[in-house]
Formats: structure tokens, sequence, C-alpha cells
């Protein structure tokens, strides 16, 4: 599988998002979905190097079970991102992990993630997940492992895209060496699609996206217009 068809993947997967915010927030959680099979980063690393720290079966991710009030609260708060993009009007939406927890156990566009990524806590220095990724650890489709383990991302805005720098790898086996590691930040392989037409067309109604304690907040902002000749 190329890393083409994995953009094509999640395209036909954000287009079953009902309103602007949830186009852009439910990518942010898809970057968290642990079955992006890591092709280009495993290609770097023998296999006897990929088995040091990683397994042959997944671990149990658990998956959160809220109240209908809660859902409510999160999926409200969906609604409020793609308000303000459409109002072009400045925001700071808030969302804290068990919100996203709760958006990946009852989002229809998310359910594929289920029990593959639970995020634990939010601080200031990034976004602590569990996560259970499937890797090949070959040129065959059969040779396929998982990383399971705590990832550490820190979101980023950029210019064109909204990008998720993974700052840590704790294997639940063994050590991810630190060129592995480091290797995810090079390729910039956790980010959204800046070709996508959800994302072109709303990312400069986005001012920031940046964490808190207990806290992932994304501002809105009024889009300034475009520069006359």
């Amino acid at each position: 599988m190329s890393n083409d068809s994995t953009d094509s993947e999640k395209s036909d997967r954000l287009r079953s998002s009902p309103t602007s915010g949830c186009f852009i927030l439910s990518t942010i959680i898809l970057i968290f979905g642990g079955l992006i099979v890591l092709y280009t980063v495993v290609g770097t690393y023998q296999n006897r190097k990929i088995g040091d720290f990683t397994s042959d079966d997944p671990i149990t991710i658990p998956v959160i079970e809220a109240s209908s009030e809660e859902m409510e609260t999160a999926s409200a708060k969906l609604k409020m991102i793609g308000t303000a993009v459409k109002n072009e009007t400045p925001e700071r939406i808030e969302f804290s992990a068990d919100e996203l927890n709760i958006l990946i156990a009852t989002r229809e566009e998310l359910k594929d993630f289920r029990e593959q990524t639970y995020i634990e806590r939010i601080s200031p220095q990034g976004i602590v997940a569990r996560m259970s990724q499937p890797m090949r650890s070959g040129l065959s489709k059969k040779n396929r492992r998982y990383l399971n383990g705590t990832f550490v991302f820190q979101p980023e805005l950029r210019a064109r895209t909204v990008a998720f720098k993974v700052l840590d790898i704790r294997p639940d086996k063994g050590d991810a060496p630190q060129a592995f590691i480091e290797s995810y930040a090079t390729l910039d392989f956790f980010r959204l699609d800046p070709d996508l037409e959800a994302i072109e067309k709303n990312i400069k109604s986005i001012a920031a996206v940046y964490t808190e304690p207990g806290k992932l907040i994304v501002e809105t902002k009024i889009p300034q217009p475009e520069p006359t000749e």
C-alpha cells in the first residue's frame, strides 16, 4: 500500500463528516487512529530491530462508555467549530481527553479507530495516547507486527495544515530507537492533508491548535482576505 492510497482512504473518511467543524476535528482524531501502517518508517529498519520493540498481537485498547449527556456535549463542541468557521467569528473551543475519547467511541466516521487509540491525558507538553499501531516487518503483507505503547504528540499549526509532532514513543516491549522516533517528525507522517478540500477551505479560519493542562484547544479567527495585486 502506498502513501497515496493512505491519503485517499483518509479523504474518503473525511468526506463522510457532516460539518466543516467535524471535518477538522475528525481529521485531528484520525491522526491518532492506530490503523495507519508505517511502511516508510519501518522500511528503514531490519526485521530483527523491529522485533525488539514490537509484538505479534495488538493490545486491548479501552473504549470509553459515555452517557447521552456526555455525547451531546462532545458533539456540540464539534458544531461550535463549524459554526465559528461559517460565521467567521473567533472562538476558543476546549476538548478534554474524555471528550476526544467519546468522539472516537461514538462518531460513525471514527468507528475503525475504536480499540486502537485511547487518549490518556493532555498536558502543556502534548497529548499522551495509548496506541496499537500495525506495522510491517517485511515486504509480505502477512508479516504484520504491532507497535503497542504510549505515544506523546504535540500539535503544530502550519501554513496550510495542522501537524502532530511525535515527541516520544514508549513501547510496552523494549525500547524504540531514537532514530525511529525522530523519523516520524522528519517524514511529517502525522498531519492533515493540506490538499483535502475541507482543510484547504477552512485552515485559514483556524488561529491555533495547542494543548493546556487537561485540554486540547482549537481557536478560530476571522480569515484574512487574499491580497490583491
